[in-house]
């Protein structure tokens, strides 16, 4: 069975593909008679895709160790839990918190490397580059 499109041009020139309703030669987003209601609609979901923050006044955490930053996740794990944070923030805490244990281990092993290099500097074997 064959439905009716709505009337309406794009800006680029294709004719919209929604159903028109009933008794209207427009879908509900291009119909004259339902602009309060489209704005309403537009407004409310605009309310729901809103990010869920914290507030300014949170404490930070400190992140120098691999404790401080299991307490961070496992922080942001509970807040994720009891919807006080957006899950976009959480990943993003997540991911950021990989890369920062990433560097860290990185730095262990640099200047583990570099004591192990002058230790043998000073027993004498001189080809250590």
């Amino acid at each position: 069975m064959k439905y009716r499109r709505c009337k309406h041009i794009k800006a680029n020139g294709e004719q919209c593909k929604a159903r028109a309703m009933k008794g209207s030669q427009y879908c509900f987003f291009h119909n004259p008679k339902t602009k309060t209601e489209v704005s309403e609609a537009g407004r409310k979901g605009g309310e729901k895709r809103k990010i869920k923050i914290l507030l300014e006044s949170a404490t930070d955490f400190n992140v120098d160790s691999h404790k401080d930053i299991i307490c961070l996740l496992s922080t942001t794990i509970n807040q994720v839990r009891k919807g006080l944070i957006d899950t976009r923030i959480a990943n993003a805490v997540g991911y950021l918190s990989g890369i920062l244990l990433k560097a860290k281990d990185q730095g262990v092993l640099e200047e583990r490397l570099l004591r192990i290099e002058n230790e043998l500097k000073k027993r004498g074997n001189q080809n250590v580059d």
